[in-house]
């Protein structure tokens, strides 16, 4: 007996869910404690009182799914419901019970309003997987079902003690029902290319070649899109690899370099356009390699990654010419600054050595001298002249030094600068060289390893349909 369930919200694709005809054979609704007699409307207005609690999760949806081998009666669906209510601390809260049928299985899905009238609180749900297992055991032992192991409630720790965990999960049951392809031989495959791959850029070009797509997930650090257009955490497809070690792996791999989902799908699409539907197309064969093929995906990739190397060639001009305008912002702005500190020096200068003016009595006597004497006043206008001359030469000479300075200080930067941004563009240029040199030996192995792989598949086809060989010389 397996019971599965949590929290949600979302009443309208809960009860378009619970209603589907086309994937179930049978859908019936069992109970319905609702005075609205419908489900959509009764989970509406269970979600609803919702909004008068600190909550946003007004609904409760669990399901009760037996081994195919046993035939539930009505009172056993109904005990079931019972003994989970139970489990979950539901008990008085109302609720809806729908019976689906499918390939002559039976399963049933069970809704209850979170929220207590009587405190307008949400029922807790936490601990909610060890009150699924504690029912599950209930149930089990009470109708002689077979026990099924679980990760909580149900495990003798000492006798098992790692946790019990399903070879898919069951969105990957749900994928495989939408596309027919088989979750655990595609899990082989890719782990067989990811074992085959010595580097990261191996691995996603050895992905591309057997049709996948890697690309940048919301929430994980890459995904992979199937042929079919379905999402995949890459990491459940790895037998045997933890995420630690995938990230380490996959460490050449930038994912802002990747795909996004939607990318990745319309790329998918446009591969399949004109390609023979599943049901048509033959079974692949170790067909000789199309030189013309490789060719167009050489050039293709060629292309590619030259494309991306001119975006970073612009976006390093660009970034350098930012960098040589904000430094000519800045020395011309550290040249303003100087002048006024200059001006104002020269100005305090000028200040401190004008000579002190002359008492009234020593005006009196100049005065009268040079009025007696044209002599003494154009003595005294020399001085003068030179004194202002000496003050003028003086500013003139600090000025050219300040000039001069700021000058060889101003080249000595640029010529920095553009010494800097050549280096750069040298080590671009060679990063490129090797990285384009590295993406076409990934590409190269990934092909061998796609062959490799194709004629072990075949080589394995061919021991199903012949049977193990024989030794002829055996009695």
């Amino acid at each position: 007996m397996i019971i599965k369930g949590a929290s949600r919200a979302g009443p309208k694709t809960l009860s378009r869910h619970l209603t589907r005809t086309d994937t179930n054979e049978r859908v019936k609704v069992l109970e319905l404690q609702s005075p609205t007699g419908s489900l959509h409307e009764a989970f509406r207005d269970w979600q609803a009182l919702a909004d008068g609690t600190r909550g946003t999760k007004g609904l409760y949806h669990a399901n009760i799914d037996p081994d195919a081998r046993y035939a539930m009666t009505p009172e056993q669906w109904s005990r079931a419901v019972e003994i989970l209510e139970q489990e979950l601390g539901l008990q008085g809260q109302p609720r809806a019970v729908v019976l689906h049928e499918k390939n002559d299985r039976q399963h049933i899905h069970v809704v209850w309003q979170r929220t207590d009238i009587d405190t307008m609180t949400l029922r807790s749900d936490s601990q909610n997987y060890q009150a699924h297992e504690r029912a599950s055991r209930r149930l089990e032992e009470e109708f002689g079902h077979e026990p099924v192991p679980g990760k909580h409630a149900k495990r003798d720790r000492e006798a098992q003690p790692e946790p019990p965990s399903s070879k898919i999960t069951h969105a990957e049951w749900q994928q495989s029902e939408r596309t027919g392809i088989d979750p655990r031989a595609r899990k082989d495959q890719i782990t067989g290319l990811y074992e085959a791959s010595d580097t990261g850029p191996a691995f996603k070009a050895a992905l591309e070649e057997g049709g996948y797509i890697l690309a940048k997930g919301d929430r994980r650090d890459f995904v992979l899109i199937d042929p079919e257009g379905e999402v995949l955490s890459l990491r459940r497809q790895i037998a045997g690899v933890t995420a630690k070690d995938l990230r380490a792996f996959m460490g050449d791999i930038q994912a802002q370099d990747l795909p996004s989902v939607a990318e990745a799908r319309a790329a998918i699409r446009e591969r399949g356009e004109g390609e023979a539907t599943p049901e048509t197309a033959p079974e692949p064969s170790a067909a000789p390699v199309d030189d013309e093929k490789v060719r167009e995906r050489i050039a293709k990739l060629v292309e590619t990654i030259e494309a991306r190397h001119a975006e970073q060639m612009r976006e390093q001009e660009l970034r350098h010419s930012q960098e040589v305008d904000a430094l000519q912002q800045a020395q011309n702005e550290g040249a303003y600054a100087a002048f006024d500190a200059f001006a104002k020096e020269q100005a305090r200068r000028a200040e401190a050595d004008r000579p002190p003016e002359p008492g009234t009595f020593e005006r009196l006597w100049q005065s009268l001298r040079e009025a007696v004497s044209e002599d003494a006043r154009l003595a005294r206008e020399a001085r003068e002249n030179d004194r202002i001359a000496d003050a003028d030469a003086a500013r003139e000479d600090a000025a050219r030094l300040l000039v001069s300075g700021l000058e060889f200080q101003h080249r000595t930067e640029l010529n920095d600068l553009v010494d800097r941004q050549g280096q750069e563009r040298a080590d671009l240029l060679r990063t490129q060289a090797d990285d384009k040199a590295r993406r076409l030996a990934d590409d190269e192995r990934a092909r061998q390893i796609a062959r490799e792989y194709e004629e072990r598949r075949q080589d394995a086809l061919t021991r199903n349909r012949e049977g193990p060989e024989r030794d002829d010389r055996a009695r």
